[in-house]
């Protein structure tokens, strides 16, 4: 299974750049287990143009608890950390599939996709497993392997 790992070459374009995260490495780490700025969250709106109730519905983050962590200048979970983390990671893999068009890319997450059996992409990426067949889909898409 191929798992999509930021390479770290300028992407203007990337969203991990984008949201402030490190492509990578323990500085990454440190930074999901202290958990992310809820600003994270209004930035990856901003960069992918999709709903904050979008966002929340498809990392599985309670959407109340982030407004509460707002208002009380806390910062996210590790958990909700990590959750941001793997839709930044699917995001941008999706993105590089088409050739940096986030509108394609995010059309592409949205529909169902007979690789995955006939589930749309983005509905899976609340856990690790699913967003792990999504990355795995989208390495043999760019590599030409189909079956």
């Amino acid at each position: 299974m191929r798992a999509y790992i930021p390479d770290g070459k300028s992407h203007d374009n990337a969203l991990w750049r984008f949201a402030g995260l490190p492509p990578r490495g323990l500085e990454l780490t440190r930074m999901l287990e202290a958990g992310l700025p809820v600003a994270v969250i209004d930035d990856i709106r901003h960069w992918s143009a999709m709903s904050r109730a979008e966002i929340m519905k498809v990392t599985g983050i309670n959407e109340r608890n982030i407004a509460r962590r707002k208002s009380a200048g806390k910062s996210l979970s590790p958990d909700e950390s990590e959750r941001i983390a793997r839709f930044v990671r699917v995001m941008d893999a999706a993105v590089q599939l088409f050739g940096g068009n986030k509108e394609d890319a995010t059309q592409w997450l949205s529909r169902p996709v007979k690789g995955l059996g006939n589930v749309a992409p983005i509905t899976l990426l609340a856990t690790e497993s699913g967003a792990l067949d999504v990355l795995d889909l989208i390495g043999r898409l760019e590599h030409g392997v189909f079956s």
